[in-house]
C-alpha cells in the first residue's frame, strides 16, 4: 500500500509543479458542503467474451477526488465538514440506506421490520460481516453507538438521531443506565422502541455503525471524552479502510477486501486530494484529479462541456448557501435588524453576477427536492426583495438612528456587525463588497469584517458556540441536505432544543412556538397531510429572517471519462454513487 501511496502523490507533485510552472487564466470556483450490482449477460459463449465481462467487474482502478477541506476528523459521532464524512461514510457501514431511487435497501442488516404501532423497529443483521480489523459486526455494537449518542457527557452534533428513543431523557440526564430505546435481542437482532411513533423514526435507526470494541474501550457511562480523540484512524465495516492521512493534503481510501457486499464499490482506491479553488479546474483537465463533485463556476462549467474526456452529471443542488445572524446576541438578536439586512441583501445582482445564470435566489429553508416545495408555495412565501428604501424604514422605526459617529445607534450600542468570513473565498470576494456598499455606506452600520480559516469558523460557531456567543454577528456557508423529508432540515437548524456547543442551531434562534409547531409535525405519518405544516413553519422563519438563505442552484460533477455508471442527483452524492461505479480504462 505505502509504495503504491508514494507513487500516487509522486505523480500528484510532478503534475503540480507543472501546473505552477504554466499559471492559470480560470475564474476560482466554490466547493462545499443502493442496491447490489448484478452482472449483465451477452449472449456469448466464447471464453473471451466471458473473460471480458468478468474482468469488467473486478476490483481494481483508483479515482483522485478534488475536495476543498480536509480537517482530519473521521469519527462519525462527531464530525461536522462535510469533507470528513466523505470519508466517514465509506468507512462506516449504517443498518440500511437509500438507493438513487430514493428506496430503502438493507446494508449491514439483511431484514426489518415495524411493528403494527409503529414505535417499534427491529432489523436482522447479516451475520457474515466483519469490520476492518477483524472483528464481527454484532447489534451490540449498534447499541452501543446509539449508547454514544445519548450519553450524558456527549457533545457531538447527531444526539438528536436517539433523543426519540424510549428512555432517552432518564439515560442522558444521568439518571440511570438502563437504556430501553435500543437492545440488542441476541448477537444479530436489535430493536429499536420509540416514545411514540414518528414519520421520521426509521431514518434515524441509520447512524453509523462504531465497534465497541475499539471506540468503547476510550469510555465509560458519563466520560465520553477518549472517544473524541479517536478521529484520525477510523476502524469501521464499509467499502473502504482509511491507508493514509495527512491534515490539509490528502486521504487515500483502500477497498476493504472483507466488505460484505463483493459486487459493490469496485474501485480499488479513492485518493481525495486538497486542491485550490483557483487550480481544480486545471488540476481536473489535466489529470491531477478525476473528480470534482458540486462544481458552480460557470466558467468551470464551460471548460468542462467543452472537454473531450470530461463527462458531467447536473441536477438541483439538495442545499443552498446561506448567512446565518446571530440570533441571541447583539444588533442581530432584533427581528427588525435582521430584516432590514435582508432587505438591503441584493442577492438578485449576486446570483446573476456570479452563476450566470446557473442558480437563482431562494427565500425559505428546505431543499429544492424537499416534498414539502411546491411552485405555488415557492410563488405565496415572502420574499425579500432588493429594497432600500424599506430596509432603512424598518430600522428607523426600530429606533436605530445615525448618531455622531456616523453609523446608527440604539440606546447607546453602535449597530456594528462582526461578520466571520474566510480568504481566499470566490464567493465571499464578491459578496463583501456588496455588504461593504449597501449595509456600510447605504444602510450606515459599521462593519467589522475579520477572515478566519474554515475549521475556526466551525469552532467559533459549532464546537465552542457557547463560549464565543459574543464573538460574533455573521457567517457565510453553504450546506447540502441529504432527505427529501423536510424536518430534519428545519428541527436540527431552528428547533431551541439545539442551541449549544457542538448542536446544529448555530443561528442560536429560539421560538416556543416553532419547535411546538415542529414536534407535531413530525407525528404526522402522511407525507401529504405534512406539507401544509411544514409549508407554515418555513413561512414563520422567512417572516423571521431568522437566516438568509443566498442562492440555490443547479450542481455538476465534472469527472473522467474512465469513471462508469457513475449517477448522482442532489440526493445521491458522489459517495454514494461509488457503490456501482467502476473504472474502464
Amino acid at each position: 500500500m505505502k509504495k503504491k501511496l508514494i507513487l500516487l502523490l509522486a505523480l500528484l507533485m510532478v503534475m503540480s509543479l507543472f501546473l505552477a510552472a504554466c499559471g492559470t487564466d480560470e475564474d476560482p470556483v466554490d466547493e462545499e458542503e443502493n442496491g447490489e450490482a448484478v452482472e449483465g449477460e451477452n449472449g456469448e459463449d466464447e471464453d473471451e467474451g466471458d473473460d471480458e465481462e468478468e474482468a469488467a467487474h473486478e476490483i481494481g482502478g483508483t479515482v483522485m477526488v478534488g475536495v476543498t477541506e480536509i480537517s482530519g476528523n473521521f469519527n462519525p459521532a462527531y464530525y461536522s465538514s462535510s469533507y470528513d464524512g466523505y470519508v466517514v461514510d465509506l468507512t462506516f457501514q449504517t443498518l440500511m440506506n437509500r438507493d438513487i431511487d430514493g428506496n430503502w435497501v438493507m446494508e449491514a442488516a439483511d431484514d426489518w421490520e415495524v411493528n403494527e404501532e409503529g414505535d417499534q423497529i427491529t432489523f436482522y443483521m447479516n451475520e457474515d460481516n466483519y469490520f476492518s480489523d477483524g472483528e464481527q459486526v454484532t447489534a451490540h455494537d449498534v447499541v452501543w453507538s446509539y449508547k454514544l449518542l445519548s450519553d450524558p457527557s456527549y457533545t457531538g452534533r447527531y444526539g438528536s438521531i436517539a433523543d426519540g428513543l424510549l428512555g432517552y431523557d432518564e439515560y442522558a440526564d444521568g439518571d440511570t443506565e438502563d437504556f430501553p430505546g435500543v437492545v440488542a435481542e441476541d448477537d444479530f437482532t436489535v430493536v429499536f422502541t420509540f416514545q411514540e411513533p414518528l414519520r421520521t423514526n426509521i431514518a434515524n435507526t441509520t447512524f453509523h455503525i462504531m465497534p465497541e470494541h475499539y471506540y468503547g474501550e476510550a469510555m465509560e457511562y458519563g466520560d465520553t471524552e477518549g472517544v473524541t480523540e479517536l478521529s484520525t484512524d477510523p476502524i469501521g465495516s464499509g467499502p473502504y479502510t482509511l491507508g493514509d492521512f495527512a491534515p490539509e493534503e490528502y486521504v487515500y481510501l483502500e477497498r476493504n477486501l472483507d466488505y460484505m457486499y463483493e459486487d459493490l464499490f469496485l474501485i480499488e482506491e479513492i485518493l481525495l486530494e486538497a486542491t485550490e479553488m483557483t487550480t481544480e479546474m486545471d488540476d481536473l483537465l489535466t489529470g491531477t484529479v478525476d473528480l470534482l463533485a458540486g462544481q458552480i463556476d460557470p466558467d468551470n462549467i464551460r471548460d468542462a462541456e467543452a472537454a473531450e474526456n470530461i463527462n458531467l452529471n447536473s441536477y438541483p443542488r439538495s442545499g443552498y448557501g446561506y448567512v446565518k445572524t446571530n440570533n441571541e446576541f447583539g444588533p442581530t438578536a432584533e427581528k427588525e435588524v435582521r430584516q432590514a439586512l435582508y432587505y438591503s441583501f441584493n442577492l438578485e445582482e449576486f446570483v446573476s453576477e456570479y452563476f450566470d445564470g446557473y442558480a437563482n435566489t431562494q427565500y425559505h429553508p428546505y431543499s429544492q427536492e424537499s416534498w414539502a416545495v411546491t411552485d405555488e408555495w415557492v410563488d405565496s412565501i415572502a420574499a425579500y426583495d432588493f429594497d432600500m428604501d424599506r430596509a432603512k424604514e424598518i430600522l428607523d422605526d426600530a429606533d436605530w438612528q445615525v448618531g455622531d459617529s456616523g453609523y446608527r445607534e440604539k440606546d447607546g450600542e453602535e449597530l456594528e456587525l462582526f461578520i466571520l468570513t474566510m480568504p481566499e473565498h470566490d464567493i465571499l470576494e464578491t459578496l463583501v463588497p456588496m455588504w461593504e456598499r449597501d449595509w456600510g455606506g447605504e444602510l450606515d452600520i459599521n462593519l467589522n469584517i475579520s477572515q478566519q480559516e474554515f475549521n475556526s469558523i466551525l469552532d467559533t460557531i459549532i464546537y465552542d458556540s457557547d463560549a464565543n456567543v459574543e464573538e460574533w454577528s455573521m457567517f457565510f456557508l453553504a450546506t447540502t441536505i441529504t432527505s427529501y423529508d423536510p424536518h430534519g432540515t428545519v428541527e436540527g437548524s431552528f428547533h431551541s432544543r439545539n442551541i449549544g456547543s457542538g448542536q446544529n442551531n448555530t443561528s442560536r434562534y429560539s421560538n416556543p412556538e416553532l419547535d411546538e409547531m415542529m414536534d407535531d409535525a413530525e407525528r404526522i405519518m402522511d407525507q401529504e397531510e405534512a406539507i401544509p405544516a411544514y409549508q407554515e413553519i418555513g413561512e414563520i422563519l422567512t417572516e423571521d429572517a431568522a437566516f438568509m438563505p443566498v442562492y440555490a442552484n443547479t450542481y455538476f460533477d465534472f469527472y473522467d471519462e474512465k469513471i462508469v455508471d457513475f449517477e448522482t442527483h442532489g440526493i445521491y452524492n458522489w459517495v454514494a454513487a461509488m457503490r456501482h461505479a467502476r473504472i474502464e480504462e
